[in-house]
């Protein structure tokens, strides 16, 4: 079935079922403009065909294209700690084309313009265009056409708004057919570039992943500038939905014959993320549905209002709902298998398991204890015989566990970005030369398992978390200062067999926990006793020395895992078949009857009827700050600059602190939310109080409060170092909360705050943050 259908069908059902009459889809099973896919490996100067129009993904290609990869150096590394630095995209010397520069001049000597270049971060955008100072793409009568349609647009602010620097600066870039488009621009600004790409004007439009999402504005190609994107917490690789939504701009309908797509790559990736990244499937639709307390109030408030009702009715309902015969089947497919597993004398053996299974546990914990940093740091001598765990393709159940040996070299502490901590409570790794298997995939990449020291395999020194420690010897032997060579490494490890050999009969001694290492911890005695106890149940086991015990074990292992699982999807069922949320729709009611919105018979008190008005904030927080008298006694302008935390949603690293009685408004908005938060959480709501209260930002306040009190966007924008887009957009956020608060004190009669807001909207609504759209 076609992909578009896939996706369609859940949501037309839906929507079907809603409306009562015939919905249809209209697809097709094809794209008319088919895509080619490239990469342009960093520091190269050509493309490589990865993909074809016929959607053959061409290995051989990619792994050349990997191949032409040039290496960073230090100075070019471009990713530490996990975090990537400004520019992605190789910017070059002073005397060298970036190359983006040589990207966009080979689309242009090609013929592939229009191309749309896309990159994941405002300013990166903005840094990249500036690249494209040598280029000039259109011709004399262009740039006229381009500077009537700029001045045009313009005419429409004041003058002092005419000098703003991005207003300025943008104008020579639009002139050679370059431009810029990103959620930081002036609106205005925005929709010119919009405007001017649509006519032809345009030939390089930088974009964020935005410009794909709501416009129809398509390119004959499109150009990734990085394949990786920060998700908030660290980077990663694009998923084939964000790849799919962005390469969709590519070929002209009716114009090209085919749409061009190209991978800036600076870093070796598999092909298989490759593939998957060119090649994956479209995000599925799910619903976004959450239950509000807005909502919440606005149902209980109408007359033939049921909140139960519009859950049921809900699209997150119909997709519980509709998965619920695939669930059916699978747990009547794992009852079948389970069943067919019949083990000889199982109750004998799951009791032996069930053994087995504790055994493995307070082992574990007593690991665990001896082996912390705290009781093991000074025994990590170098040439010290250590016990190592490894892991087997399969699972054994036994009391001896998969052990290994080798020889301690180094152990250092995990570097971490946080601050100094107490050396017991670090992480530390331990390099140990034991005999391990090395594996290279395609790339090269080498990947390292320790094994049985004599197994076949080579004498690696590989660094071991502690975690992977199972114990250390009394034995320290000494080790040859230069480990490099092979066959110094391999003496080392023979000489190791030996002292093994030299123990066979009783084993290696150990470390005592309690005489040599001093471990003085109760729940190390209790754990250790207990574990006498089940080695004494262990030899008086009569299953214990049974013939094919082993296969047994695995096979009622894999018994109960099924069993498990079958748990687990019976649980999502009776979890699907209940109504949606209907455990947070009765903890959302304890919350309004708490903080006094509802009565106990769910009528909608004076305070709910203010909250069933705000949707553009959060309406407890700012419903409280309105009864506690908080914006009745501020002035117009600190009201205005302590709403702004409510609609200000991006971080800055060196916001400025607002002044001294904005301050104090803020403090008293960050105590409301965190009342706010903790009652929720005692009324068994899923929230996390600090970041609850952290979401409230005072970054923009001293510029919002300089605007509500007249000064001029270019005075405001020297007090912040947000993007004109940004703020623009936050001050209409703020006007619509403003419009919602205004509705609210009219349901409630309070005339006087009534009056307030509307001088309020009076005071901001102005100038270019609010100068006419040119699509109107």
């Amino acid at each position: 079935m076609p992909r578009s259908l896939l996706i369609g069908l859940p949501s037309t059902i839906f929507v079907s079922q809603v409306h009562k009459q015939p919905c249809h889809i209209v697809y097709t099973d094809y794209r008319p403009t088919p895509l080619q896919h490239y990469v342009f490996p960093a520091g190269g100067d050509g493309l490589y065909l990865v993909v074809d129009e016929n959607g053959k993904f061409r290995e051989d290609s990619f792994q050349k294209s990997l191949n032409v990869l040039a290496p960073a150096t230090g100075s070019d590394k471009k990713r530490e700690n996990g975090k990537r630095q400004k520019g992605l995209v190789s910017a070059g010397k002073t005397n060298e084309e970036s190359d983006i520069f040589k990207m966009v001049k080979m689309i242009i000597q090609r013929q592939y313009d229009p191309v749309i270049l896309f990159s994941f971060s405002k300013r990166e955008c903005e840094f990249l265009a500036m690249q494209m100072a040598k280029m000039d793409l259109n011709g004399d009568d262009e740039k006229v056409n381009i500077e009537t349609i700029f001045w045009s647009a313009m005419d429409l602010l004041s003058d002092d708004d005419k000098k703003l620097p991005q207003v300025s600066n943008m104008l020579p870039l639009l002139k050679r057919g370059i431009g810029v488009h990103h959620s930081g621009l002036l609106p205005i600004l925005k929709e010119v570039i919009e405007i001017l790409f649509q006519e032809g004007l345009i030939k390089c439009l930088f974009a964020t992943e935005t410009f794909s999402i709501g416009l129809n504005m398509p390119a004959k190609t499109v150009v990734f500038t990085n394949v990786r994107k920060f998700d908030g917490d660290r980077f990663r690789w694009l998923s084939s939905g964000e790849y799919i939504q962005m390469s969709g701009r590519a070929g002209r309908r009716g114009i090209d014959q085919r749409g061009i797509c190209i991978l800036m790559v600076d870093e070796k990736m598999e092909p298989s993320t490759a593939k998957m990244m060119l090649k994956g499937g479209a995000d599925s639709l799910n619903s976004a549905f959450h239950l509000s307390y807005n909502m919440l109030l606005n149902q209980l408030r109408s007359e033939d209002g049921d909140p139960e009702k519009l859950l049921r009715h809900s699209f997150y309902q119909f997709q519980a709902d509709r998965a619920l015969p695939d669930l059916e089947k699978q747990v009547r497919e794992l009852e079948i298998e389970r069943s067919s597993m019949v083990i000889e004398d199982e109750e004998s053996v799951k009791d032996y398991y069930d053994l087995l299974q504790q055994y493995t546990t307070l082992k574990k914990d007593v690991r665990d204890i001896v082996l912390s940093p705290k009781y093991v740091l000074p025994f990590l001598q170098s040439g010290r015989l250590v016990r190592v765990q490894y892991s087997t393709d399969e699972s054994t159940f036994s009391i001896d566990e998969n052990v290994s040996w080798g020889i301690i070299i180094n152990f250092e502490k995990v570097k971490t970005n946080t601050e100094e901590r107490r050396p017991e409570d670090c992480d530390y790794t331990v390099d140990v030369l034991t005999r391990c298997s090395v594996i290279k995939d395609i790339s090269g990449k080498k990947t390292m398992k320790v094994i049985p020291i004599k197994s076949r395999g080579e004498p690696v020194v590989i660094s071991l978390p502690l975690s992977q420690i199972d114990g250390l010897s009394s034995v320290r032997m000494y080790i040859p200062k230069d480990l490099l060579p092979v066959e110094a490494r391999e003496n080392t490890l023979r000489k190791v067999e030996e002292v093994l050999s030299r123990f066979a009969k009783d084993g290696v001694p150990l470390l005592d926990p309690e005489e040599d290492m001093e471990v003085k911890s109760s729940s190390y005695r209790k754990a250790a006793r207990r574990i006498e106890a089940l080695e004494s149940l262990f030899e008086k086991h009569d299953i214990r020395n049974a013939p094919h015990i082993q296969h047994k074990l695995k096979v009622l292992h894999a018994k109960q895992e099924i069993k498990a699982k079958i748990k687990s999807i019976k649980k999502t069922m009776r979890a699907s078949t209940a109504l949606a949320f209907k455990d947070e729709l009765k903890a959302r009611k304890r919350v309004l009857r708490r903080l006094g919105y509802i009565t106990s018979e769910d009528v909608v008190e004076i305070k709910g009827k203010v909250a069933c008005e705000i949707s553009s904030a959060d309406e407890l927080t700012l419903t409280e700050l309105m009864f506690s008298g908080t914006l009745k006694d501020a002035t117009v302008e600190q009201m205005v600059a302590l709403l702004s935390c409510f609609v200000w949603q991006e971080k800055l690293q060196d916001a400025p602190k607002p002044r001294e009685e904005l301050d104090l408004l803020f403090y008293q908005l960050q105590e409301t939310a965190r009342r706010v938060a903790n009652l929720q959480l005692e009324c068994k709501i899923q929230i996390d109080v600090e970041s609850f209260v952290n979401s409230f930002r005072p970054d923009v306040m001293e510029a919002v409060y300089s605007w509500a009190r007249g000064s001029k966007f270019h005075q405001i924008m020297e007090m912040t170092q947000v993007f004109e887009g940004s703020l623009i957009r936050a001050i209409r956020r703020l006007e619509e909360v403003l419009q919602q608060l205004i509705l609210a004190s009219q349901s409630i009669g309070e005339t006087q705050l009534e009056a307030k807001l509307e001088e309020a909207v009076s005071k901001i609504k102005r100038d270019i943050v609010f100068a006419a759209s040119l699509y109107l």
